[in-house]
């Protein structure tokens, strides 16, 4: 079974996949791009340094005043990772020190994680996938950042 038939899945029970994306820049536009065309993923909350930055990315890839309702938006990682609604955190900020404080924090409050900050990884992705280990929780990368995004 594929991934994506396993969103299909949790869309039809309406149990939608719920993501914590942190930064909406470039990598993080991407993926907000195809979240309308993702079934079974809803974005709850986007981190960025300049939320009104973050929404206006998303309005920049086409989302609707509903989605954007929809959606938390915050100026500080931590909070997309302690968000109690968030199953998976999306980190992709491009700045390694952060990259690795989001993925810890996200571990920490048992969130999975997508590494898109390829810069972290290389720092500490052992590091991270041990911890991830330790929780119960999956640390994957994004493996080839902007196009896996």
């Amino acid at each position: 079974m594929s991934l994506y038939q396993l969103a299909q899945r949790r869309a039809a029970a309406g149990r939608p996949v719920r993501v914590g994306l942190i930064g909406a820049g470039k990598f993080g536009s991407m993926f907000l791009n195809q979240v309308p065309t993702m079934p079974g993923v809803e974005i709850a909350v986007i981190a960025d340094l300049d939320p009104e930055r973050a929404r206006r990315a998303c309005r920049t890839v086409g989302w609707d005043e509903a989605q954007l309702a929809r959606t938390r938006f915050v100026s500080d990682g931590r909070d997309a990772c302690a968000d109690p609604k968030v199953e998976v955190v999306v980190e992709a900020t491009g700045n390694p020190p952060a990259g690795i404080a989001h993925a810890r924090a996200a571990i920490a409050a048992k969130k999975h994680i997508v590494m898109v900050n390829v810069e972290a990884d290389v720092l500490a992705g052992p590091l991270l996938v041990e911890e991830a280990r330790a929780k119960g929780v999956v640390y994957s990368l994004a493996y080839d950042d902007g196009a896996a995004v």
